[in-house]
């Protein structure tokens, strides 16, 4: 496979793309907990903010109660809120976030509590962020992300009009979540009535996913190839898991935590030459201190995470002219005449 880089450099083209990056904000505690619950790791983000600043980054974080609710981690925040360079979104752990339901021990996926339920977890963060904070957020990404038709209801009702909770090519069932396996990867309307993965043009919610790729064929076909690999036959065989081994196909999810600098660039050509407006990268906050996330176990991958981070978005520079913007800039540029971005059809 040729590189990302050198390609589209020997052919002399400079394409335009927006870059975002979101950081789920959220407690070192990777396993759903409520006792214990700790927020060392936010004391990093002024360091992580630094490192975005000097690439031109604007960075969102989404952020949960916990954290929101601990007046260290959101001295952090308001700093980083009056600087002006990041967005600061909403985060939610339905486990560790009031009020309680009975229900927070046994359901880690917000979209399986009842509505009513979800409506006042949703509201009570939003009143935290106002009493901590002094703001409210207007994006939103649900834990694990475990949305459903009636979260994005609920959000609706609740004045978020951006959500970033969907991950194309993906399915979440083993854990008890959804499956986007087909959903748009690219911005599209909600209006919470009908399922996620389906753009509706009259929504007043935009939905703007976490890119995911494979590292072959043209992303009309992605889709289809996520389907097909989804099937009892292709698991049972693990088709996936040897063709990435052999080299052959990887499916990537733009993230420093589970793919290297160069598989993530090597998706992001291939959207680039689809005429893809947008890339957007995620990563977890706690994954700054070692040991706390499964992806970073030491101070050494803890660089290494750092590294790839520039690695990343100095290579796509080397690819396209990048832009940066936060998840609610993006989301404005679906104007009312662009009601929905087809996300994985080429471009003629």
């Amino acid at each position: 496979m040729s590189n990302a880089t050198d390609d589209l450099e020997q052919r002399g083209s400079r394409p335009t793309v927006t870059l975002s990056i979101s950081i789920d904000t959220e407690e070192d505690n990777w396993v759903p907990t409520v006792d214990g619950v700790t927020v060392r790791n936010i004391q990093e983000l002024p360091k992580l903010s630094a490192m975005f600043i000097s690439l031109g980054v604007r960075a969102t974080y989404f952020v949960t109660y916990q954290v929101v609710a601990n007046p260290e981690s959101a001295a952090v925040l308001r700093d980083l809120h009056r600087q002006g360079v990041a967005e600061i979104g909403a985060h939610l752990h339905p486990w560790n976030t009031p009020p309680e339901c009975g229900l927070e021990f046994r359901v880690s996926m917000l979209r399986d509590y009842p509505p009513e339920s979800q409506r006042q977890k949703l509201e009570r963060l939003l009143e935290e962020f106002e009493n901590s904070l002094g703001m409210k957020p207007t994006s939103f990404r649900a834990g694990r992300f475990g949305v459903g038709r009636s979260t994005i209801e609920t959000l609706i009702r609740s004045g978020i009009y951006i959500d970033s909770s969907v991950t194309p090519l993906l399915s979440w069932e083993g854990s008890g979540g959804p499956s986007f396996l087909d959903a748009p990867g690219g911005l599209y309307r909600l209006d919470g009535k009908e399922n996620v993965r389906v753009p509706t043009e009259s929504g007043v919610l935009v939905e703007y996913p976490i890119t995911v790729g494979f590292t072959r064929f043209p992303p009309s076909s992605w889709p289809g190839v996520a389907k097909t690999l989804a099937t009892p036959g292709s698991r049972r065989f693990h088709i996936l898991g040897i063709a990435s081994r052999l080299g052959l196909l990887r499916r990537v999810v733009l993230s420093p935590e589970t793919h290297s600098v160069q598989d993530m660039l090597t998706v992001s050509r291939r959207l680039i030459e689809a005429k893809a407006p947008f890339l957007h990268l995620f990563f977890h906050s706690n994954s700054l201190l070692p040991g706390r996330t499964p992806f970073v176990r030491t101070v050494a991958d803890v660089r290494h995470l750092y590294d790839s981070l520039r690695q990343y978005v100095e290579g796509l520079q080397k690819i396209a002219d990048v832009r940066f913007c936060t998840v609610s800039e993006a989301a404005a540029t679906l104007s009312p005449g662009n009601p929905a971005a087809v996300p994985f059809e080429e471009s003629e």
